[in-house]
């Protein structure tokens, strides 16, 4: 709000000393007190005795306290603003228990929009190594672990087990989300600053977490929690043990996140490969099937593009659904015979009996070929056939 103040020459005489102010406080404006004040009044004169020169300095002079004051009034008014808005919103939280979305983002709004140069100096010093945000928690049974956590910046959890169930004491001021891919780990992100809260985290190896959460802004001098390992002996062994297990079941195919597990006791080898000595280099390292899948091994390094395969069916190529793991080309199906093309070479496959695949393996592209295919060391065929299965 600004007020405008007109000033009348004809009714006084005004003489302002060079930095003084038209302005003054409640004692001071007092009709008792001009002459604390700091105008000269002098109602005997006239204020056409005053030179141009006089003038002008008054109109400057008045010009400038009316700005000061204005700057001034608008600053009461901002933190009045200010004072009001956390006041309706403790009044409101008191009485409601909770805010809508549109409110907190207009909240968050207001109140990051007063300090664009709202960063963590601790992020900008020199001694400043990257690592102070990353910390390690040892599980201790009944035991509440302290998170200090930053508005506008998320906190991640990593447990050594998958989470099963989680409990936030304050929807409203703190926001935990999971994590696609990562079923070990949460995120939490403080919706306001200056609160506290509670987590419990509840994971599959039937332990429970307890965690109390505060908020933090960017005036703090400590480092936040961006990343919280939370480490259990005891939990990593039997993780460590069921791992082994797994892998002594279970032949796995992985690449990244993407991960298939095939029995090892219904691996199935028993294929042979037939191709000409032109098309020898298309035939596949390894193949072999369980109860579902057909498995094509190929070094994606050496062949960066994969063929396609091809389910013989009444003597003709059927296209089948194929989906590319790590070095492996896998077929959705089984089926006695595949076709494997690619332009103008191909190599026929075929599933036999045991004695069969033992004749009919590996191939390596500088030993001759006939029409009829090319037949492996006996040996190579039975390591491979071992690894497969799990007895080496």
């Amino acid at each position: 709000m600004k007020k405008i103040i007109t000033i009348s020459l004809t009714t006084i005489s005004l003489y302002a000393n060079s930095g003084e102010s038209i302005f003054a406080t409640r004692e001071q404006m007092s009709p008792h007190n001009y002459m604390n004040s700091n105008l000269a009044i002098n109602p005997s004169q006239n204020a056409n005795s005053l030179t141009p020169m006089q003038l002008e300095e008054l109109r400057q002079s008045a010009q400038n306290d009316i700005a000061k004051a204005d700057e001034r009034l608008n600053n009461i008014h901002l933190e009045q603003q200010r004072s009001n808005n956390y006041n309706s919103y403790s009044s409101y939280n008191s009485s409601s228990g909770s805010i809508s979305e549109e409110e907190l983002a207009l909240m968050k709004s207001a109140i990051r929009s007063q300090n664009l140069k709202a960063l963590q100096q601790r992020f900008h010093s020199k001694k400043y190594t990257g690592v102070e945000n990353t910390t390690t928690i040892n599980y201790i049974e009944n035991k509440t672990q302290k998170i200090r956590t930053r508005f506008a910046m998320a906190t991640t959890l990593i447990f050594e087990t998958d989470i099963e169930s989680y409990i936030l004491g304050d929807t409203t001021g703190f926001k935990v989300e999971e994590i696609p891919n990562m079923s070990n780990a949460v995120a939490i992100k403080p919706l306001l600053i200056g609160i506290d809260t509670s987590l419990t985290v509840r994971t599959k190896d039937k332990k429970l977490h307890t965690f109390y959460l505060f908020s933090t802004d960017y005036k703090n001098a400590k480092d936040p929690a961006l990343v919280v390992y939370i480490t259990d002996k005891e939990s990593r062994k039997i993780l460590e043990e069921k791992q082994a297990q797994i892998e002594k079941d279970y032949f796995i195919i992985k690449d990244g996140m993407a991960e298939l597990r095939v029995k090892r006791e219904d691996i199935s080898a028993k294929y042979i490969q037939k191709a000409t000595k032109e098309n020898q280099w298309l035939m596949a390292e390894e193949i072999f099937s369980d109860k579902k899948f057909t498995y094509f091994k190929y070094d994606k390094d050496n062949m960066p593009q994969l063929p396609t395969i091809y389910a013989v069916i009444d003597g003709k190529d059927s296209p089948v659904e194929t989906r590319i793991i790590g070095n492996y080309l896998i077929a959705e199906t089984i089926n006695p015979k595949f076709s494997i093309i690619t332009g103008e070479s191909y190599v026929c496959v075929e599933k036999t009996d045991a004695q069969e695949i033992l004749d009919q393996r590996q191939i390596k592209t500088e030993v001759h070929i006939s029409k009829d295919g090319y037949k492996a060391p006996k040996d190579n065929n039975n390591k491979a056939i071992d690894k497969l299965q799990g007895n080496l």
